[in-house]
């Protein structure tokens, strides 16, 4: 079984969050492989009410949830309004931080190997790195 870089958050999870049924359904896997790799796309109390709200609040963008092993940041957020060429949002949360823009640094290092793997999606529409606090970036986005 392949490993991927991310996992798309449906929009029901923002009422009932249950990653190893994501995981089954989208990655077509048992189980015992949906556990294994639960671990690697856990999100923490903070992260969960962060992907929920943003999808109750923005019918229009698909959220992804970052391999946390793979350095690509937590979310991946794709605006998919336009028809192709999306506008794409590779998110850090840091708890109490200011929002910024355009960062790089090692939470990002494998960010484009996660973009190449939601090539069909995106299309060649820019990308904005942005880290900051949830609450923050929830403004922003």
């Amino acid at each position: 079984m392949r490993i991927p870089f991310t996992l798309r958050l449906p929009f029901w999870a923002a009422a009932r969050f249950r990653l190893e049924q994501i995981l089954i359904s989208q990655l077509d896997c048992s189980w015992s492989d949906g556990w294994e790799l639960r671990e690697m796309f856990a999100l923490t109390g903070p992260e969960t009410e962060f992907a929920r709200e943003l999808l109750s609040r923005r019918r229009n963008v698909w959220l992804y949830r970052t391999n946390q092993r793979q350095f690509c940041g937590d979310f991946v957020a794709i605006d998919m309004s336009a028809r192709r060429d999306r506008r794409t949002y590779a998110l850090e949360l840091k708890l109490g931080e200011a929002l910024r823009t355009d960062v790089g640094g090692v939470q990002f290092a494998r960010l484009p190997d996660a973009l190449a793997e939601l090539a069909a999606v995106t299309g060649n529409g820019p990308v904005v790195t942005v880290q900051g606090d949830a609450a923050a970036i929830l403004r922003w986005i």
